[in-house]
């Protein structure tokens, strides 16, 4: 018996994505559409952030106006991603941990229009908590934020509706 008899492996197998994202739409619109909020343009079933593209798609009167799903989600105030900043060093270093939030997010953003901060706010004890459009970014930036400031994360992803959170904390 072969490696790929016992484990069912195929050259043409393909990891099938599951979304349950309510807020991505099914199947795609073949129309070329524009969000009202954000300007993104959506074609080809891919979101984009060019004002160059924007410019020439707002020309066409035939263009559709809609609200892009983060700025549904930001709307509706339903995070993806939690992120929470703890310990003494946070405060002492907050201008330093949101700047790297931001350069992060722009860098994130480039690539995917759809992964935003939707709110950076500061608890009671000392702890910021970001909330992200969906989890990617979250990881991202608990990375992002482990690399650069060291500390401790942890990662808990939720099964059922995509929600990531990451805890990280650093005591001096």
């Amino acid at each position: 018996m072969n490696a790929s008899t016992a484990k069912n492996y195929k050259p043409s197998y393909k990891k099938k994505t599951i979304t349950t994202d309510p807020y991505l739409p099914k199947g795609g619109s073949k129309k070329v559409s524009v969000c009202e909020r954000c300007h993104a343009v959506y074609s080809n079933k891919r979101w984009s952030l060019s004002s160059e593209r924007y410019d020439m798609v707002m020309q066409d009167p035939a263009v559709t106006l809609l609200v892009c799903p983060a700025c549904h989600k930001m709307q509706d105030d339903l995070p993806g991603g939690i992120v929470t900043l703890k310990g003494a060093y946070v405060l002492p270093h907050k201008q330093e941990l949101l700047n790297l939030v931001k350069n992060e997010e722009e860098r994130a953003r480039g690539m995917n229009p759809l992964e935003r901060v939707m709110s950076i706010k500061e608890n009671g004890g000392g702890s910021l908590v970001i909330n992200t459009t969906n989890e990617r970014l979250a990881q991202r930036l608990g990375k992002a934020i482990k690399k650069a400031f060291h500390g401790e994360v942890a990662y808990h992803f939720s099964h059922d509706n995509k929600l990531a959170r990451v805890d990280w904390e650093r005591a001096v």
